[in-house]
């Protein structure tokens, strides 16, 4: 894959720099009449970033806004005016506009140090909106939310609506970003109310274009589209073509999701041609890689893989984690149609990854379900199935994470702003063609311009009238839908109670599950901590808790001579051994493979040997069936320790405490010859004589601990190496 990245990208970018070369030297004697302190003009470096961009020369225009940033600083003279700020100001916009939002966030950094110095409080709101922008493309949604918001501060003190507005758009894409769902409907509902005030229509079309991205991310496609196509009517008729480009982009997306591949394919097209000429570099980038992905499974695999990797390399120069992550699923996607399993595999697993570092649920089920498709298009069934699984409950988290009926509720009234957005539409839309007629009209009599001004008068009234119907309706869908949504969620609750009563056994032994132990064990610590303080003085000590870890001994073995059936036999055999040494009290599950765990409660330390010993003689005693006619013996090794062995302020430290030195007896136990059983019964005993530390002292650093054994003598335990 590398090297057909770099076959299609390389040439490309020589011939680029090559082109761009002759522009740099033209632009040579104005840099160097910028270099100069003394003799620098603020627009003559806006004019050479300009310029470069133009030029295709990203990395000089970067260069040279990196060296005025620092002649700036050393002169000093963002001290004593706003020209420099403003300057910094416009090559912020101007390099984010080419998505180098690293070196673009140093100028805007550089400007809201100069605005702040002067108390230019708009100019600084502005560049605090432009800062949470740059932050969001780059995937650093904290940062991004905390520039946003002071920047929504200054706005609203300040009363400048206009970007207030804009600014409540900003940080609901933030949230969309982020998988908040509710809090991203709520804030881009406020933003769309105060665009209907403004009448601004080119916000407003944004406003719904982004809405409808976030009913993609809940599979709602066809309310996705019905705010597609609202957004591309506002764009279509306010003139504004990168906006029309944009949202042609999003509604190819759409199709390309829902399986359309060739109208994928030809929206897509228009888009990106449409962009190119009109729109910016992130949005160019994002349309080639959803192109790419519907040229790869057209057929066109060559173009398509090409405009894949140019994605992938400009989101991976760019610092865009947004972009970097939709080239590795269009590419995993396109992995998948090719039959490229592998390929497939990495990008996913890399897409995986980096969702997980940033907690985004929603792309982790994208790269997920790819990875499962793979695997058994691999025949790794086994590999499939454990993803699944974690497939199943990152869908269970969404589900839980957040409130259906709000969403719900959200939704509908959105739905209602909508319809008021669409009415005054129609209204700016109808109040335009009667100017026009009035203007090509205007020798017209008085009759007439009374008769259009009274049925005017009349739509208007039936434009209202129609509103309130539409709105009483909407209410009234809201109240049944919210009905129905309690009852839903009322029958979700139930089920995922029976799911959860399920899920605490194992189902093949019938023991518990790590899932019960881990709802379980916290209380019990709790509770045997607070006994035994309590009972300090009194010879009643039976509040101790006691964990064994046991190990069928030689259990590959059964399964290679006689079969997996049977080895599930003698797994479930041995459960039933377990529940006749031990009580119905204690805690019996089912660690994992041929591995027990028991953790008993209420007993005395002192009993663990004999526990111990009860539960090896059984399991040597028992003899297991593996079919009416065959039968065999089986031995297990065992490792045992107080829970916990040394005293814990949190459940996590002391339960992985415990889990390390059973289990470290455990493999001691099995080193020493099997059939037997090593542990811990205290570790802070004094004990007679000048006793040196053993390794197990070493190990976990007890002061002196009081180990017994099955064995012969300590000496001859063959300790695992520290």
């Amino acid at each position: 894959m590398r090297s057909r990245k770099e076959a299609s990208i390389m040439p490309r970018q020589s011939a680029r720099r090559f082109a761009t070369s002759i522009v740099t030297v033209s632009l040579l004697f104005a840099l160097v009449g910028f270099s100069s302190p003394t003799k620098a003009s603020p627009a003559a470096l806006t004019q050479t970033v300009h310029e470069l961009i133009q030029s295709g020369a990203f990395e000089d225009a970067e260069r040279q806004t990196l060296l005025a940033i620092e002649q700036a600083h050393q002169s000093g003279t963002l001290s004593i005016s706003t020209l420099s700020a403003s300057t910094f100001y416009e090559v912020g916009q101007l390099l984010q506009s080419a998505s180098r939002f690293n070196v673009a966030n140093d100028a805007l950094y550089v400007a809201l140090d100069g605005f702040t110095r002067h108390g230019q409080l708009i100019d600084m709101a502005n560049t605090l909106h432009h800062l949470g922008t740059s932050q969001r493309f780059l995937g650093n949604y904290e940062q991004s939310i905390g520039y946003l918001r002071r920047a929504q501060s200054i706005a609203q003190t300040q009363g400048v609506l206009p970007l207030n507005a804009t600014i409540q758009m900003e940080i609901g894409l933030v949230q969309k970003e982020q998988g908040q769902v509710q809090a991203a409907l709520y804030t881009l509902k406020k933003a769309l109310s105060l665009f209907r005030v403004q009448q601004d229509t080119k916000s407003t079309g944004q406003g719904l274009a982004t809405i409808g991205d976030i009913y993609v991310t809940l599979n709602q496609f066809s309310e996705a589209n019905t705010y597609y196509q609202d957004a591309l009517q506002i764009a279509k008729t306010s003139n504004d073509k990168p906006l029309t480009a944009q949202i042609l982009g999003k509604i190819g997306a759409l199709l390309l999701l829902k399986g359309d591949i060739e109208e994928a394919s030809e929206a897509l097209t228009h888009a990106l041609t449409l962009l190119k000429e009109n729109g910016e570099a992130n949005e160019i980038s994002t349309t080639q890689a959803w192109l790419g992905e519907a040229l790869v499974k057209t057929g066109d695999t060559e173009q398509g893989l090409m405009l894949l990797e140019e994605s992938l390399a400009v989101a991976k120069s760019t610092g865009q984690q947004k972009l970097l992550q939709q080239a590795r699923l269009a590419l995993a996607n396109a992995m998948m149609s090719l039959q490229q399993f592998d390929d497939a595999l990495a990008y996913a697993k890399n897409g995986t990854i980096e969702a997980r570092r940033r907690g985004d649920l929603r792309s982790q089920l994208n790269f997920l379900s790819i990875q499962v498709k793979a695997l058994a298009a691999k025949g790794e069934f086994k590999r499939a199935l454990d993803i699944q699984s974690v497939l199943q409950n990152i869908r269970e988290e969404v589900l839980s994470s957040g409130s259906e009926v709000a969403i719900a509720q959200l939704q509908a009234e959105i739905e209602i702003e909508r319809q008021a957005q669409s009415i005054q539409v129609l209204q700016k839309t109808k109040q335009l063609a009667l100017a026009e007629a009035e203007q090509t009209n205007l020798r017209t009599t008085l009759f007439w311009s009374t008769l259009i001004a009274g049925l005017l008068t009349l739509f208007l009234i039936w434009s209202r009238y129609t509103q309130r119907q539409q709105t009483i309706r909407l209410r009234r869908e809201v109240k049944q839908r919210t009905k129905e949504l309690e009852q839903k969620n009322s029958e979700l609750q139930t089920a995922y109670k029976t799911l959860e009563q399920v899920s605490l056994h194992d189902s093949l032994t019938g023991l518990y599950n790590r899932h019960y132990l881990e709802s379980q064990l916290p209380g019990e610590l709790k509770r045997s901590a607070h006994a035994n303080k309590h009972q300090e003085g009194h010879n009643e000590r039976n509040q101790d808790l006691l964990c064994f870890l046991i190990d069928i001994d030689h259990f590959k073995r059964i399964n290679d001579e006689h079969g997996h059936l049977a080895g599930d036999k003698v797994l479930s055999q041995f459960a039933d051994v377990l529940r006749e040494v031990f009580r119905q009290t204690d805690l019996l599950i089912r660690w994992g493979g041929e591995e027990f765990l028991v953790i008993c409660r209420h007993s005395m330390r002192d009993d663990l040997p004999q526990l111990a010993e009860r539960c090896r003689a059984a399991v040597n005693d028992n003899v297991f069936h593996i079919d009416d006619t065959r039968s065999l013996r089986v031995t297990c090794s065992i490792g045992f320790s107080i829970l916990p062995p040394v005293e814990h302020v949190s459940f996590e430290e002391s339960w992985k405490s415990t889990f390390s030195v059973v289990d470290y007896c455990l493999y001691a136990t099995k080193m020493s010859g099997r059939n037997g059983w090593i542990g811990v019964i205290d570790t802070n005993k004094a004990l007679i004589g000048d006793v040196q530390d053993t390794p197990l002292d070493k190990k976990f650093h007890f002061k002196q601990s009081y180990i017994s054994t099955s064995f012969n003598t300590l000496s001859s335990i063959n300790w695992p190496d520290e």
